[in-house]
């Protein structure tokens, strides 16, 4: 799983750097003012590749953003990465049905094992935290979350921290 991950963080680089040595900015912005449609498409596969590999996904917003528009970046951004949060709940919860995660989940310290996680409360305040909402899906898998509730909070906090990453980038 690992290898995968960084394999794709490899190449997800790799395509970063080669396009930054072979065209201009002014080559960017020309093929984004032709292919809108197509920026959009490959915005989204850039944001669930990144979620897959644990990249942050922010610098991607603010880059968008300044190229087409906040609101469409927000909710590009927002579209990708449920998407990609979506995913890791679904490996989560193989995980989950792979091992004995009840064994697991009543000997965890602290008593985390009996956070009230399916809370609709807790999801967004703990997506609310900027570092590791992206292993916060997996967990949420695992704990085997209900669906609906997983994916409508997943939705509303990225759609806020996107609309502020989107607007206040587009602003500086």
């Amino acid at each position: 799983h690992n290898a995968i991950r960084l394999g794709l963080m490899m190449l997800i680089i790799g395509f970063a750097i080669m396009i930054s040595i072979n065209y201009s900015m002014a080559d960017v912005q020309a093929y984004i003012e032709d292919n809108p449609s197509q920026v959009i498409l490959i915005s989204l596969i850039i944001y669930v590749s990144s979620g897959l590999t644990f990249l942050p996904s922010i610098p991607l917003t603010l880059f968008i953003a300044v190229l087409i528009g906040p609101l469409q970046a927000a909710i590009v951004a927002t579209i990708g990465n449920t998407i990609a949060a979506l995913l890791e709940y679904q490996v989560g919860k193989t995980i989950g049905d792979v091992v004995d995660f009840e064994e697991i989940k009543a000997k965890l310290p602290l008593g985390l094992g009996k956070l009230p996680i399916d809370s609709p409360y807790f999801l967004l305040a703990a997506r609310s935290i900027p570092a590791g909402t992206r292993g916060f899906s997996v967990v949420c898998g695992a704990y085997q979350v209900p669906l609906l509730s997983y994916t409508w909070t997943t939705f509303t906090m990225f759609f806020i921290s996107s609309m502020i990453f989107a607007y206040g980038g587009s602003l500086v």
